[in-house]
């Protein structure tokens, strides 16, 4: 890091439907860890971008830092800020970068993460590296460990930093999310809080992309990383279930989810994939479907809050994980809740 001074990290947090994620709380454990290491030379600081807000509604910090609170936090309010657009993100953290230069800025690699953050660090000349799963700062060099090949392969980047700041997009769900100290007492110190009316040109005011509407993606192309709720097939559900269960996660609200066994077999794209050589998960609820348990999957749902699992042989390994178990054939339960569903939907 550059010379003896405090030099500051970054979390750059993202909201979901006007609220905190909780893959913000994630990220910011990641990095206080890193503070921690650097204990005296490194201080967390979290940015916000946001509309302004009459006073009577001020948000408090609450709801942004259950367990772990920054030092300091960055508000940067501007009417383009509304809404996500690409232009306002990268034009907003540009002039928070240029005024303060910190040595590090993380974000979550959701889908708004990985558009605003290589197009910032392409127009500003930042290092950059995408989708870590950890990242340490050793002197002037950036270490980050890297999945390849879809979870098969891992690779350590060394970068070196100089005078910019360097930009990194964390995996969600890489870590889960932390819970309270049972040893800390009360809430944690509020940081400080600095407002910035942001001086934006007109081009950023009226961006060349206009928002027109939301439209939900279908349970097959939800992001397992920020899913709040996962149904998982493996070789107890076969490749005619899958079309069952997808309809199960749409009903649902639910992304679909496979074991290693399914995505080989081609029932599944590989993307769709959930264990040691696949993604990691941490949602409210996962449900197995079909999934004997093997150590290879349950590896990367141990961060889940619920696990129901639905399974023919008593002696599953996934009962152990589970927190409700359903003994019988995974194809024909999911057929009986869909009628279920189906049938409170339409008010029967």
């Amino acid at each position: 890091m550059r010379g003896e001074s405090v030099a500051e990290l970054w979390v750059v947090l993202q909201e979901q439907d006007g609220l905190p994620p909780e893959y913000n709380q994630e990220v910011l454990a990641e990095a206080q860890e890193l503070v921690q290491q650097h204990s005296g030379r490194l201080q967390l600081c979290a940015v916000q971008l946001r509309a302004p807000l009459p006073t009577a509604t001020e948000k408090n910090t609450e709801p942004f830092f259950k367990s772990i609170a920054p030092e300091r936090f960055y508000v940067l309010e501007h009417p383009a800020l509304e809404r996500y657009t690409t232009e306002g993100y990268v034009a907003a953290l540009s002039w928070l970068i240029r005024a303060h230069t910190p040595a590090l800025i993380v974000t979550s690699a959701t889908a708004n993460g990985q558009d605003w953050a290589p197009r910032l660090a392409a127009q500003l000349g930042l290092p950059f590296v995408a989708r870590c799963l950890r990242f340490v700062l050793e002197q002037d060099t950036l270490l980050t460990l890297r999945a390849l090949y879809g979870g098969r392969a891992y690779v350590q980047t060394r970068t070196r930093l100089g005078r910019l700041p360097a930009l990194v997009t964390f995996v969600p769900g890489t870590r889960g999310t932390p819970s309270a100290s049972r040893s800390q007492v009360g809430p944690s110190p509020a940081p400080e809080v600095i407002r910035y009316q942001l001086p934006l040109a007109t081009e950023e005011q009226s961006p060349r992309l206009q928002r027109l509407g939301i439209e939900a993606p279908a349970a097959e192309e939800v992001e397992l990383e920020a899913a709040e709720k996962i149904v998982a097939g493996g070789r107890g559900v076969g490749r005619e279930g899958f079309a069952e269960l997808a309809t199960f996660a749409r009903l649902l609200g639910a992304a679909v989810g496979a074991s290693r066994v399914a995505t080989d077999r081609g029932w599944v794209e590989s993307e769709r994939q959930i264990g040691a050589t696949g993604k990691s998960v941490s949602p409210r609820l996962y449900i197995a479907c079909g999934i004997s348990g093997a150590a290879q999957h349950t590896s990367g749902i141990r961060e889940a809050q619920t696990i129901i699992a639905i399974n023919p042989d008593r002696n599953a390994p996934i009962f152990a994980l589970a927190d409700l178990g359903l003994l019988g054939d995974a194809r024909e339960i999911l057929r009986r809740a869909i009628q279920l569903l189906q049938e409170e939907s339409v008010g029967v």
